[in-house]
């Protein structure tokens, strides 16, 4: 049964097999289902990250350590693109996650459809922060090099969510009782299954809404948006989703992503097919904006009035983290 109740969309979830293998970014319209309760919901929480460096020259994401039903530490990718906990085989099987039920992983592009897992956890502790009974899909191999999985940023949202990349905190405080209003700088989101869509420009020329992806180790456009943006493309790239291989093409001179009021210029970036991920969100995605556009930035994110921020960071202890990230991953 493929309907779409069990359908897990791991949306524009990449690799980047040219350049040895770089884990971009899980899409997933959700099944209504996170984590049935938190413990101790009514207390703020801050949580330490730690970056995300699969190879030489490319700092690709935030990690989470999470221990899950009291198994192994793990090392979980925090994708603000994701909808449900998703597991590699490995991971799974080292914290006895035992499935109940199967499902289907689909990705974008000509990438097939491939089969899942999921099974619920009954407890995932995340440093101070304890959740229970919480839904987990166990992909059949392994997703990325040096995560054991991903860990959606909808699952805080229960709570008002700052998730300071360059400073490497996810600070949850509980929400006001008054219902937030846009204020300068923010804007409105369009949340399908969680994940994160925007209204935005790119290079000042196309409107549309923009997928925000910190599980994203590139940034991507529309081919329709490339041809608009009359882009020229360099160069065919070896694109890997989780599910199967992925056409690409990359991008020559980026693009600017001008969005809640801030202008982030993203490269490298590629041109993919984002036809059929558009028509399953109910979303037509002009680009997805990736981790590398986003980490100098801080995001707050309101889940429960569908609004988000992004500020760019104070100098000082921030630019540091930056400049330690860089020299961590090699860059000139």
């Amino acid at each position: 049964m493929t309907d779409r109740g069990i359908l897990r969309h791991l949306g524009a979830a990449l690799v980047l097999l040219g350049a040895a293998g770089l884990p971009c970014c899980l899409a997933q319209p959700s099944s209504g289902q996170g984590c049935a309760s938190v413990v101790a919901a009514d207390r703020a929480y801050s949580i330490r990250l730690t970056a995300f460096v699969p190879q030489p020259s490319q700092a690709s994401g935030a990690l989470l350590e999470a221990r899950i039903d009291r198994g192994p530490p793990l090392h979980l990718l925090l994708d603000s693109g994701a909808a449900q906990i998703t597991l590699d085989a490995r991971a799974a099987a080292r914290s006895s996650v035992a499935p109940v039920a199967e499902s289907h992983l689909v990705g974008v592009g000509e990438s097939p459809v491939r089969s899942a897992r999921s099974g619920i956890a009954g407890a995932v502790d995340l440093g101070p922060l304890h959740l229970r009974n919480c839904r987990i899909e166990m992909a059949a191999g392994k997703l990325a090099g040096g995560i054991d999985g991903v860990i959606p940023l909808s699952l805080f949202g229960g709570f008002l969510i700052r998730l300071d990349l360059p400073g490497k905190t996810l600070d949850l405080t509980p929400y006001p009782d008054r219902a937030a209003t846009p204020t300068a700088g923010s804007a409105r989101a369009v949340l399908n299954g969680d994940a994160l869509f925007v209204r935005g420009t790119l290079d000042g020329t196309i409107e549309g809404h923009i997928l925000l992806d910190t599980g994203a180790s590139y940034s991507a456009v529309s081919r329709r948006t490339a041809k608009v943006l009359k882009s020229s493309l360099v160069s065919a790239v070896g694109l890997r989703g989780a599910n199967g291989a992925v056409t690409g093409e990359l991008v020559e001179a980026g693009v600017r992503f001008q969005v809640a009021g801030r202008s982030l210029m993203a490269e490298p970036v590629v041109a993919l097919d984002l036809v059929g991920f558009s028509a399953f969100n109910g979303v037509e995605t002009i680009g997805i904006l990736g981790y590398p556009a986003l980490r100098a930035s801080i995001l707050t994110v309101n889940y429960r009035d569908g609004l988000v921020r992004i500020d760019a960071p104070p100098n000082g202890p921030h630019r540091r983290t930056l400049i330690a990230d860089d020299k961590k991953a090699g860059a000139p």
